[in-house]
C-alpha cells in the first residue's frame, strides 16, 4: 500500500459548458505555472508516463515525476469532460508538491464539481509543504477536506 491521494470529479455539475471549461483552463494555467517553478526547488516534472513534457491545457492535466532519476510513480490525469473518481499514489516522491498543489487549485477553483482525499492530514509534511507552497504562490488560504484535518483528541 502506497501514499495515495484520491478525488473526485463531476463536470456534469458545471451546467454550463462554457463556466467549466474556462474553469479547467484556469486551474490549468495555474498548476502549469507551478510546475513550471518547481525546478527551482529541484523537482522535474515530466509527462505522465515519467517522460518527455507534461501536459497542461484547456482540457487535460497529465504528468509524474523524473522516470530517468526513479522519482515517478503513479500518472496525475484530469480531462475537463469526463467524470473521475481515481487516485494517484506518488510514494511521497517529489512530485507529490505537484499533484497537492493541483488537488488544491481545484478544490478552489471548481468546488462545485471537485472533491479529494489523501492518505496524509494536515500534519504531514508532504501537506505542509504543500499548503505553504499553495498559499505563497496564489495567495490564497488553502482548504482542505475536514476528513484530513486532526480531531482533538
Amino acid at each position: 500500500m502506497g501514499y495515495t491521494h484520491y478525488w473526485n470529479f463531476d463536470p456534469n455539475k458545471i451546467e454550463n459548458t462554457e463556466t467549466l471549461r474556462k474553469k479547467f483552463k484556469r486551474a490549468s494555467k495555474q498548476i502549469k505555472s507551478f510546475a513550471e517553478w518547481l525546478p527551482n526547488k529541484g523537482i522535474k516534472i515530466c509527462g505522465g508516463l515519467g517522460e518527455g513534457k507534461p501536459i497542461f491545457n484547456e482540457t487535460e492535466i497529465w504528468f509524474n515525476g523524473d522516470g530517468s532519476e526513479k522519482l515517478d510513480h503513479e500518472t496525475f490525469n484530469l480531462h475537463w469532460s469526463r467524470r473521475f473518481k481515481d487516485f494517484c499514489k506518488t510514494a511521497r516522491k517529489p512530485y507529490d508538491l505537484l499533484v497537492c498543489f493541483a488537488l488544491l487549485t481545484f478544490a478552489e477553483i471548481l468546488p462545485e464539481a471537485f472533491e479529494f482525499s489523501s492518505d496524509g492530514d494536515i500534519e504531514d509534511a508532504e501537506w505542509q509543504q504543500g499548503l505553504e507552497y499553495y498559499e505563497t504562490f496564489t495567495g490564497k488560504i488553502a482548504k482542505l477536506p475536514q476528513s484530513m484535518m486532526k480531531q482533538a483528541a
